[in-house]
């Protein structure tokens, strides 16, 4: 199993490549694109993935 984190802007408007997971050499259970709009990583929780700014959970 594989996903695919999209090309995105990283905080500081950065533009970051797309990328498939699990990362070559990573951890094979990192089959899931995670993270936030704007820092996107692989991980095992296929339910990781928020639709919004990473800066927004410090507000919360």
């Amino acid at each position: 199993m594989s996903s695919e984190c999209s090309s995105y802007l990283n905080a500081d408007r950065v533009l970051v490549s797309g990328f498939s997971c699990p990362r070559v050499g990573g951890d094979a259970r990192a089959a899931y694109c995670c993270g936030f709009q704007d820092v996107k990583y692989c991980c095992d929780d296929p339910h990781s993935f928020f639709p919004y700014e990473h800066s927004y959970m410090w507000w919360l």
